[in-house]
């Protein structure tokens, strides 16, 4: 097995490959903590980590995290896990320079972490889960080191939010399709950011947050955001053939156009959220309320002046309303929107009444009659039904121009003012 396959297995994150130089990819490591430290120290407090707990820094690169964090809480006891040997020699290094007794870095990857079963009482995966080929997976590893009600910590990348400016530095759109291009090779995935909520659930996580932290030159001012990005990924995406050079070149003469401008802007964005390890009994019960409030609101929901639908066609349109939005019975006069009904519900609905009852209407006719019976009282009335009865039928869309349409026209506005909606024609009154 090559190299390539070995790498795509483990993430797709390896320092000596990532960037041009390793020894500068370290110090980029170290300022992209430094960049976010003031929201994102904040975050880590607000949500859990305390002095004197057991902690894990999953990912922990050369560990300044974890050496931001011991500055804060003196008695804080830190495990760093990393997969890079390199890194890993890094973060001992800093451990033993800074004298810290109570710290620990040990090789290995969060599915393979080699660590025991409830050991933890809170968890960081910092800008880690973009690298991983299974982030369940890897989720599921970790939420077994934590002990219950003990919480994780995820920050990850969302390449769509990534770092942006004033003056536009339009390259920048370029130089993160190369990237993603190559973290996707390697199994990644770049704009990881906004599936970790979904992905904590699957993962078996109770979901407590999900939020963005900002950087912004006006308050770290450019310096931190140089340190942060640097040259050597974009030089080593040229290297590999991801990125071309000629736009490269482009995009530091722009770069450089924007930061002459007086008002210029740089700014990024992260997504942390943040999930609690739930047990067995207490994931079950979650469900279980879950369902309960879930039946109970469709009972409620329904229950006021119920009129049960009486023609065919009510009955048949009441069908396929319980059936898109979950729903025992429903009434002819509750209004679909305020069932739960939404924009995608409505699109199935219309094209089951175009294939199933063979009404060619706009969707736009869902919304001007919203429950049952002025739904069905328009159609009975309108010609908008497909039919194969001769010449005299008007075609699909098509509208008879005799009176009766124009009396059901008035009395559904007549029913949409008894509802409390507003008739098109009040703003012409």
């Amino acid at each position: 097995m090559d190299n390539s396959m070995n790498r795509s297995e483990e993430g797709s994150y390896h320092v000596a490959s990532f960037s041009a130089n390793t020894q500068a990819e370290i110090r980029r490591l170290d300022a992209q903590v430094d960049l976010f430290w003031p929201t994102e120290s904040e975050l880590i407090f607000r949500y859990g980590l305390k002095d004197g707990m057991d902690y894990l820094d999953c990912g922990t690169g050369p560990g300044r995290l974890m050496e931001r964090l011991k500055d804060h809480f003196p008695s804080l006891k830190c495990t760093g896990l990393e997969m890079d040997p390199i890194l890993v020699e890094a973060a001992n290094l800093m451990v033993k320079n800074r004298g810290f007794s109570d710290c620990t870095v040990i090789q290995g990857t969060a599915e393979e972490t080699g660590l025991p079963e409830h050991s933890f009482d809170f968890i960081t995966m910092r800008l880690v889960l973009e690298h991983v080929p299974d982030p369940v997976v890897a989720l599921e590893s970790l939420r077994k080191l934590l002990r219950p009600g003990g919480r994780i910590l995820i920050i990850s990348n969302d390449f769509e939010n990534h770092t942006r400016t004033w003056p536009p530095v339009h390259e920048l759109s370029d130089l993160y399709k190369a990237y993603r291009t190559n973290r996707q090779q390697d199994q990644g995935d770049p704009c990881i950011g906004r599936r970790v909520p979904k992905l904590l659930t699957s993962a078996g996580y109770a979901v407590i947050a999900q939020e963005v932290e900002v950087a912004h030159n006006a308050i770290t001012g450019d310096e931190a955001f140089f340190k942060a990005e640097g040259v050597g990924i974009p030089a080593q995406l040229v290297k590999d053939g991801f990125f071309e050079q000629s736009v490269f070149e482009s995009m530091i003469q722009s770069w450089k156009e924007m930061l002459a401008h007086p008002d210029h802007c740089i700014t990024r964005q992260l997504c942390v959220a943040i999930g609690e390890a739930q047990t067995p009994e207490a994931k079950a019960a979650t469900e279980a309320e879950q369902q309960s409030s879930a039946q109970a609101a469709s009972v409620a929901v329904d229950d006021s002046e119920f009129v049960a639908p009486g023609s065919e066609l009510e009955k048949q349109i009441a069908a396929l309303w319980c059936e898109a939005m979950k729903l025992d019975r429903v009434g002819i006069r509750s209004n679909f929107f305020d069932l739960g009904g939404n924009s995608l519900m409505l699109e199935q609905l219309h094209a089951r009444l175009q294939g199933e009852l063979g009404y060619q209407e706009p969707i736009t006719t869902l919304f001007q009659y919203p429950t049952i019976e002025m739904l069905a009282e328009y159609l009975e009335g309108s010609s908008a039904k497909t039919s194969s009865s001769g010449p005299a039928s008007a075609g699909p869309g098509e509208r008879k121009k005799s009176g009766p349409v124009v009396d059901i026209r008035a009395k559904a506005s007549r029913r949409r003012g008894a509802f409390g909606m507003k008739n098109k024609s009040d703003d012409t009154e």
